[in-house]
């Protein structure tokens, strides 16, 4: 198994990183960093733009000195910062669309995403830019030629290199803040419990049928929210389920035998299937996310060679 956790002044941060900070400390850190000042008055030399309504944006370089210079990591000052309603340059597209609360709560959200291939890249990718502070990635593959024509972080210089552990450096590229898990290993019935614990939703995104029942199971179990994907040729499913109940043993009902299973994943995959389904699938996550009353979802099918998306009432 291969860690790779986020850095912060003088010591990095584990599995238990996951967690928020209390508030208290944040604050009496940051109080303590400004000597006593808000950070409203810290922001002013900082502030890049303003919007029509007021709001500050500030600069990465700047909200990294900050945390550097308070002993927190970059994601808790950013948490601090959005519940003053300043706002981190990063995230200025995401403004008008996200509310600073909606922000706060992706910044201390963490996901599980088992698969790093095609569907898992892309919803990794997704998920970082628009600002989820944790997550745990799972892959016990390495990445091969083949992969070159669909899986977000699969390159030339990436061929041959555990697909958990590349997406991992990938992520670390786009969002420095990121605390991460990551877990080069096969899941399975024994460690798929551990690989649950803390973590706020779970998504599939995997190519062996029986490995995905068992994660709808296991996170059923956990009351962890599960969100499904898959995806073969120009189309692929999605679904999100908050209720616990169990679909895919219905949706998939006959089974694929061992020779079947093998054969499926020799067909023919175009990058728009795990790109369009994986859009799809991190869309059903924000809103397990963001709104807490949201139930299960429909079963979405999109066909990317129409294009057309289908949506199924189970």
């Amino acid at each position: 198994m291969t860690s790779i956790t986020s850095p912060s002044p003088g010591e990095g941060e584990d599995t238990a990183a996951f967690l928020p900070w209390p508030e208290p400390r944040i604050r009496e850190r940051l109080g303590a960093f400004l000597h006593g000042g808000s950070l409203a008055s810290w922001a002013g030399p900082h502030v890049l733009r303003r919007a029509a309504d007021g709001t500050a944006f500030v600069s990465g370089a700047a909200i990294r000195q900050l945390a550097a210079g308070a002993a927190l990591p970059e994601r808790e000052v950013m948490v601090a910062l959005l519940q003053d309603g300043i706002w981190p340059e990063r995230f200025r597209r995401n403004y008008g669309v996200f509310s600073a609360d909606a922000m706060v709560r992706l910044l201390q959200t963490r996901v599980f995403v088992l698969g790093c291939g095609g569907l898992g890249g892309h919803v990794a990718s997704l998920l970082a830019r628009l600002g989820v502070g944790g997550m745990r990635l799972c892959d016990s593959d390495v990445f091969e030629e083949s992969n070159l024509n669909r899986q977000y972080f699969c390159t030339e210089s990436t061929l041959g290199q555990a697909k958990a552990v590349a997406t991992a450096r990938g992520l670390r590229d786009m969002a420095g803040y990121l605390a991460l898990d990551v877990r080069h290993v096969e899941a399975d019935e024994k460690n798929l419990p551990d690989m649950l614990r803390g973590v706020d939703v779970a998504l599939d995104c995997l190519d062996d049928l029986t490995l995905k029942m068992l994660l709808e199971e296991r996170s059923a179990a956990a009351g962890v929210p599960f969100v499904h994907g898959s995806v073969l040729r120009a189309e692929g499913f999605a679904r999100a389920a908050r209720s616990g109940r169990l679909h895919l043993r219905e949706l998939y009902a006959s089974g694929l035998t061992s020779e079947e299973a093998g054969s499926a994943r020799r067909e023919g995959v175009i990058a728009t299937a795990p790109a369009g389904v994986a859009c799809l699938m991190v869309s059903l996550c924000l809103r397990l996310l963001l709104r807490p009353d949201a139930g299960d979802s429909a079963l979405f099918h999109a066909d990317l060679s129409v294009p057309e998306l289908e949506r199924f009432e189970l």
